[in-house]
């Protein structure tokens, strides 16, 4: 492989990586007038130990803050359409910080339930809310690297990153 053709795979590279990181981002910025930061479900499996949301208050709240959230955990199983509130839990959003809700899950949980709904509201001003994250945390089953499921955009850049520098090697 000569440099160019090394250079040509490495733009390339790294362009899928930012695409990747486009649309695996799993949050949303506040929006104001509207009081639901987050409505959606989360996929759990055998491994998931738990599911999370993440808000950040915005760097400047002018005195307006701290921000109470709600957070409701609901398990859901597709098969009978049944649904369990797993946690809920008020948590407070101060400027530029970063609160934390998660719902751990236990073996009833992952055999009753397909999936987890994360939903996230403020009767306060969500133009005060940076962003919202949500996920599920996994542990690592079984031998491997363990890239899929719960390590998402990250797992995806290390491997990009690993790629470029073995091929740079090759030179």
């Amino acid at each position: 492989m000569n440099r160019n053709t090394s250079a040509a795979l490495v733009v390339a590279i790294v362009a899928m990586a930012a695409i990747g990181l486009a649309f695996a981002a799993g949050g949303v910025a506040g929006q104001t007038g509207t009081t639901e930061l987050v409505n959606d479900s989360v996929d759990i499996a055998n491994t998931t130990e738990s599911v999370y949301v993440d808000v950040t208050g915005v760097d400047d709240m002018n005195g307006s803050g701290p921000v109470d959230v709600n957070v409701t955990f609901t398990g859901l199983n597709e098969s009978d359409g049944s649904s369990t509130v797993l946690e809920e839990t008020t948590i407070s959003v101060a400027e530029n910080t970063t609160e934390s809700a998660n719902a751990t899950l236990n073996d009833s949980d992952r055999e009753s339930y397909d999936s987890v709904r994360v939903v996230a509201s403020t009767g306060g001003d969500s133009s005060l809310i940076d962003s919202v994250n949500w996920g599920k945390v996994g542990s690592a089953g079984g031998a491997g690297i363990g890239l899929a499921g719960e390590t998402g955009a990250v797992g995806t850049v290390a491997v990009v990153l690993v790629v470029v520098w073995l091929v740079g090697r090759e030179d």
